[in-house]
């Protein structure tokens, strides 16, 4: 992935810093989830191997119909495996393009700003209405001057 892509993806210029970087590697079993001829995904499920440096070795193959179930079959593999308590797990699919997953990635990161602009907002038009009230304006006057309906206006002045 290029630099310019990265930095698209993130929104702010920067790659996000590892969320795995203190995870022990020995204990960390990674399920990829590539597409099933037919339909469905087949999940391998990796482990960093200790003697080769960047390296994974395959402990298990599973499969789940949709990516929904993908973290759920990851992990009952894992247990099957191991009874370790303290053991990491992550799990993504794998649709072999990573440009276009850099851009899912991406849009996840748009949608949880926008839901949290659109809290801020919500929160600011609770403020106003009630001081716009306060001051003695009508509800018909606040609807207009907040751009919400008049039915809205009554239910945030409750």
């Amino acid at each position: 992935m290029s630099e310019t892509a990265a930095q698209g993806a993130s929104g702010a210029g920067r790659l996000p810093a590892n969320p795995f970087a203190d995870w022990p590697l020995d204990k960390s079993y990674v399920g990829k989830a590539t597409p099933r001829e037919g339909g469905g995904w087949q999940i391998r499920v990796l482990v960093h191997e200790p003697d080769a440096e960047g390296q994974a070795r395959v402990v298990g193959i599973t499969e789940c119909a949709t990516l929904e179930q993908l973290e759920v079959k990851t992990w009952e593999l894992v247990r099957a495996l191991t009874d370790d308590a303290d053991v990491h797990v992550v799990s993504a699919p794998d649709i072999g393009d990573d440009e276009l997953m850099t851009r899912v990635i991406g849009a996840w990161a748009a949608m949880r700003e926008a839901k949290n602009a659109e809290a801020e907002a919500a929160r600011r038009i609770r403020e106003v209405v009630k001081e716009l009230r306060d001051r003695g304006l009508s509800i018909t006057d606040i609807a207009f001057l907040t751009h919400v309906s008049r039915g809205r206006v009554s239910q945030l002045l409750v």
